[in-house]
């Protein structure tokens, strides 16, 4: 059994509750039985360091657990944060997949592209994402310029008909800064509807 010790701002996600006992045995499963158990945390563990018997984790998703461990969630620490839940919206800042989500819940048509592969000079690395709704509000970046415009417009069609896209933009260096590829380069990114 893992005991899982929120703080005084989790709380406010938790119906006040201090403290929960969970059988999980990786990260992962424990986020997905927190999430289950309070639906207000949803989406906002995944990339907290997690304490586990004050043993410092980043990335801890798959990270195992023992018997009768003590876990926190704590906020980034290189950045020397606190809790790793602020208000909402601080704690989405730079985060499209945490407001595809909200935007999802919110009953919005959403999008998610990816940067899938880049070539050359790009200006976001793979992996990059932008969060975009059915009115055009995005969140995020996968290259920035008219590149970037290109991918918000996309987006719109691929939330009205839920087939994602394979979009992949390509140019020569004397025409790059004109599109957003600064340096010429090659990029491929893949826009899919959030259901």
């Amino acid at each position: 059994m893992v005991t899982v010790i929120f703080s005084t701002t989790q709380r406010r996600f938790t119906d006040d509750e201090a403290s929960v006992e969970i059988e999980a045995s990786r990260v992962d499963e424990l986020i997905r039985a927190l999430y289950a158990r309070f639906e207000a945390l949803d989406g906002m563990l995944e990339h907290a360091a997690v304490s586990i018997d004050g043993v410092i984790h980043n990335d801890a998703l798959y990270v195992p657990l023992g018997a009768n461990v003590e876990v926190h969630f704590v906020g980034a620490i290189g950045g020397g944060s606190g809790d790793s839940i602020g208000p909402f919206e601080d704690f989405l800042a730079g985060d499209p997949l945490g407001y595809a989500r909200r935007w999802n819940r919110e009953g919005r048509g959403v999008a998610i592209a990816t940067v899938v592969s880049t070539w050359g000079s790009s200006p976001c690395p793979p992996g990059s994402q932008l969060a975009v709704d059915a009115a055009g509000h995005f969140e995020g970046s996968v290259s920035g310029g008219c590149v970037e415009g290109v991918v918000i417009e996309r987006a719109g069609s691929v939330i009205e008909s839920g087939e994602p896209v394979l979009l992949e933009f390509g140019v020569a260096d004397e025409d790059a800064w004109a599109v957003g590829l600064a340096c010429g380069g090659r990029i491929r990114v893949f826009v899919e509807r959030v259901d």
